[in-house]
């Protein structure tokens, strides 16, 4: 599956792909070219506190001619209390409280705090848009698929108050939770990582964002039938839907070019 537009929207930023090679070195190759990429990566702000991160979307010319879009999850936009949407929004720019730009149009959404836990993140994804978009080239959205891929995080250091890449982590299988459009993985999902890009390294691709934790309970058959509770990471992952979702926001936004 996928989209013409997928396959070729980064050949404007082919500098960055030809690092990407079959080698040792290629791994550290991405990670630095990823941490050059700060501005494409940002904290969301709503009503002033910090709810999550965001990440700019690489677009070729023709398909937006100005202004970015952005990623995250959605329920970073929402108030769990309530279940209402935050009423004032904005990027920052590698978190920087100097360099934060206010949310001017946000794509639809089928997620609702009172829903399943499994449908929150199905649905847990939003594009958003900005007039006064980053210079920075943005990242690539690719579908994963059902391969294996080795993976990063984006996430954010609530001592520096920087963005920062985690540790290399991995797409994990679970006969359990296997559901179309989520990732399970076992990237660093700090507090304040919600709506982080999780990346492929080996091609430099956003292959999900961030969501949340499932929590599973398992009955252990023994004498005081105990229950043991375990955590397992999930992200929404980029697939036919996901792209579809951009596409048409892409489409609501032609007035306004």
């Amino acid at each position: 599956m996928g989209r013409p537009y997928i396959k070729t929207r980064f050949m404007i930023c082919i500098a960055f792909l030809a690092i990407i090679s079959n080698n040792a070195k290629a791994g550290q190759e991405l990670d630095q070219a990823i941490i050059g990429l700060t501005d494409s990566f940002g904290t969301i702000e709503c009503d002033s506190v910090l709810r999550g991160l965001g990440t700019k979307i690489l677009l070729s010319p023709i398909e937006l001619e100005k202004g970015s879009i952005f990623v995250t999850a959605a329920h970073t936009l929402f108030d769990k209390e309530n279940s209402k949407r935050y009423k004032d929004c904005f990027f920052r720019v590698g978190n920087s409280r100097f360099n934060k730009r206010p949310f001017d149009r946000t794509s639809d959404t089928n997620y609702s705090p009172r829903d399943t836990d499994i449908n929150k993140a199905v649905n847990d994804y939003i594009f958003f848009y900005i007039k006064n978009g980053t210079s920075q080239l943005g990242i690539r959205l690719k579908e994963a698929g059902k391969s294996e891929v080795n993976l990063v995080s984006i996430g954010f250091d609530s001592l520096s108050e920087k963005i920062i890449l985690n540790n290399p982590c991995e797409r994990i299988r679970s006969d359990i939770l296997n559901h179309d459009g989520i990732l399970l993985h076992n990237c660093d999902s700090k507090a304040g990582n919600s709506g982080g890009a999780i990346i492929d390294r080996n091609t430099g691709n956003l292959v999900a964002i961030h969501g949340g934790k499932f929590l599973i309970n398992e009955n252990k058959e023994d004498k005081n039938f105990s229950t043991k509770t375990t955590t397992i990471n999930h992200g929404r992952e980029v697939d036919f839907a996901f792209v579809q979702s951009l596409d048409n926001f892409i489409l609501s936004l032609i007035p306004d070019r």
